[in-house]
């Protein structure tokens, strides 16, 4: 099943066609030695989940489809509860991605949050970008 949505902290929000990645990290170090790198892999597990993508907030019409997803809030609200959501150091916030699949390893910790005003939003018709980055780990006890 796929979504046009994510949901973080209970709070749906419409992701921008095309901005969705999901990217496995592994920790290592290298080292260069008589022309061959090693590689030291300090990471051994599946890596480390990096969720990247772009949030489209707008106040929602009731016959669109965003709003028959569930994005029900308007603008200001989505743009509040994730500043909120971003501003939560050091603790895990729940999230769903567009699988409908929750970090395996627990938890993900808000990294990156960018706002951005495209050309297209008038004063009749905001719109805005959100540019999310979320880091999966596991939470804090």
């Amino acid at each position: 099943m796929l979504y046009r949505y994510v949901v973080i902290d209970s709070y749906k929000y419409a992701v921008q066609q095309g901005t969705y990645i999901r990217k496995w990290e592994r920790q290592f170090t290298a080292t260069l030695a008589a022309n061959i790198v090693e590689l030291n892999f300090v990471d051994k597990g599946p890596g480390i989940k990096h969720y990247n993508f772009t949030l489209l907030l707008n106040t929602w019409d009731t016959t669109s489809q965003p709003y028959k997803d569930g994005v029900t809030q308007t603008l200001d609200q989505q743009r509040t509860n994730l500043e909120a959501s971003y501003l939560k150091v050091a603790t895990a916030v729940q999230f769903l991605d567009p699988f409908g699949e929750a970090p395996t390893l627990g938890g993900v910790y808000f990294t990156s949050l960018n706002e951005n005003l495209p050309p297209y939003s008038t004063v009749e018709k905001p719109y805005l970008l959100m540019d999310i980055e979320l880091v999966e780990s596991k939470t804090a006890f």
